[in-house]
């Protein structure tokens, strides 16, 4: 029942964060940074999510966990811990959006492009406008303050990368005022270099030319120990600079292996386009946080104490965001207005001019760029069509299985099959379900649930109740679970449940009315 179409599964996504962190250390690294047990037994839990077995939500959640207490192991502020993990929420949410609302006739490695070109880049770059806003992320000395995109990759004339972590090591060395030898390997020439030290020095020659990308426990010990070699030295690194220095590191080891994978999956041309894409929706979104910050101001030299300004500083922060996506959203829905009139003009100069003099150039440009970018992901030939059949011979409560057989040609025909492997046998199962043979409808649902999963967008919701229901009338337990627990894993609610807890009581209750319940009328 596998199929290349379809966006990667939560358990998948979320296996590539811990990968991108890097917060799982090799065989190589220090026993004390990770337990060999813990590591095993979270690679097995990581690999079960990837492929749906066991406990979703509850694995899901402990892995998550994990993964914030990991990171705050590493990185040395807390305040940081907490922000950050409001960014790898907002991309998680956007990420589930996609998946209730959105099918997909991509593999999934377009799917993936698709996600970060149309979602995540949005969500990122307001998300890290709040990382600058409440963590000070982007005002300290050295690259935070002379490279504004030093989290970006940048290109050279002779087509050269140079990743953010190279980036970082080199501001750090300079900010120390000494020379990346000096640093890992302090003292005077002919001076005994240890082992250890001449290895931390190997080590980050090979990490700034790009020869691998470390684990985060790696990349931060070798740091931090040559920290301490400073001071035994009698050169001391101030404690602030390290703190930056190391939180720019965690930051730079993410971001220089995202764009590793997005240049090793999708080429240099897509890396500078999602470059491009961040950097010209950052700058239009700075200038409303300068008007923002001027308009504050004078608001924070009145407060009479420093922690009512730092209220008012978080309660401005919190609106001025919320304020940003109500004039997103106010943009989206004139534009779906006026795409819903003319789909297939494009759109007026002075439409576009008036939005930006009403909303600011950000709101305008995001939604603009954003649908300029889903039409250019063209369907196969013939699925707008075939799609529209199958939808067809859905609601027509005298569809034949006759018909269905042919539906199922002509996506062989087309070369849809598995784009929409999914619809023949949910079709199937409507035709017995309407004629109240439930047995016989059940394992053509069962198999269109399997297929449909994060591929069928918004019709899931349907098809994932419809399973649900057919596995209760068929007294199927473990398949009625099942399905539940999936429709809440990826956030689709489950009728006479809703947002009750799935406890026993309340999947008893939805399973009583469920056996009884017919919905041939909403098929």
């Amino acid at each position: 029942m596998t199929s290349t179409i379809g966006f990667a599964t939560h358990g998948e996504a979320l296996k590539q964060l811990y990968l991108a962190f890097g917060v799982l250390p090799r065989k190589e690294a220090r026993a004390e940074d990770f337990d060999e047990r813990d590591k095993k037994t979270l690679q097995r839990q990581l690999g079960r999510l990837a492929s749906e077995e066991g406990n979703l939500i509850e694995n899901y959640q402990k892995a998550v966990a994990t993964l914030r207490q990991l990171l705050g192991q590493y990185l040395p502020v807390p305040g940081h811990v907490a922000t950050l993990g409001t960014v790898l929420d907002d991309l998680e949410s956007a990420y589930a959006e996609l998946i209730q609302t959105e099918g997909t006739y991509l593999g999934q490695r377009d799917s993936l492009r698709y996600f970060m070109s149309i979602k995540a880049v949005p969500v990122l770059v307001l998300a890290l406008k709040r990382c600058r806003l409440l963590c000070g992320l982007g005002d300290g000395p050295g690259v935070w303050r002379d490279d504004t995109f030093w989290y970006l990759p940048t290109f050279e004339a002779d087509n050269k990368v140079t990743m953010p972590l190279a980036k970082v090591m080199r501001w750090a060395y300079a900010a120390c005022g000494l020379s990346q030898k000096q640093f890992h390997c302090p003292g005077k020439p002919g001076d005994t270099v240890s082992p250890a030290q001449q290895q931390n020095l190997g080590n980050a020659v090979n990490w700034a030319r790009g020869k691998g990308t470390p684990s985060l426990p790696a990349l931060l010990a070798n740091f931090k120990e040559s920290f301490v070699v400073q001071d035994a030295h009698g050169r001391p690194i101030d404690p602030q600079l390290q703190e930056s220095v190391l939180t720019a590191l965690v930051c730079a080891r993410v971001a220089s292996f995202i764009a590793k994978q997005v240049l090793d999956t999708y080429g240099a041309a897509y890396l500078q386009n999602l470059c491009a894409q961040i950097q010209q929706l950052t700058e239009l979104l700075e200038d409303e946080v300068q008007e923002f910050l001027r308009q504050l101001a004078p608001v924070m030299q009145r407060q009479a104490s420093a922690d009512q300004a730092v209220g008012v500083w978080l309660r401005a922060c919190a609106d001025h965001e919320r304020f940003v996506r109500g004039k997103l959203m106010q943009v989206a829905a004139t534009l779906a207005d006026f795409l819903e009139k003319a789909p297939q003009a494009p759109f007026l100069p002075e439409l576009l001019a008036g939005l930006a003099r009403r909303f600011g150039g950000f709101a305008v440009h995001a939604n603009v760029d954003r649908i300029t970018r889903q039409r250019a992901v063209a369907p196969p030939e013939g699925f707008v069509v075939l799609l529209a059949e199958g939808l067809q011979l859905r609601r027509n409560a005298t569809t034949t299985l006759d018909e269905i057989d042919a539906f199922e040609q002509s996506l062989v025909q087309m070369g849809l099959q598995e784009v929409l492997d999914w619809f023949v046998p949910w079709l199937r199962g409507i035709y017995h379900y309407r004629r109240e043979q439930f047995e016989a409808a059940y394992p053509y649902y069962e198999r269109a649930f399997e297929l449909a999963k994060y591929k069928a967008g918004h019709l899931q919701y349907d098809l994932v109740n419809q399973f649900v229901e057919l596995a209760a009338k068929n007294h199927r337990e473990n398949a009625f679970d099942k399905g539940i627990d999936w429709a809440l894993y990826i956030g689709l609610e489950i009728r006479w449940l809703r947002d009750k807890e799935p406890t026993q009581e309340n999947r008893n209750f939805v399973r009583a009315i469920m056996e009884r319940a017919n919905y041939a009328h909403q098929l």
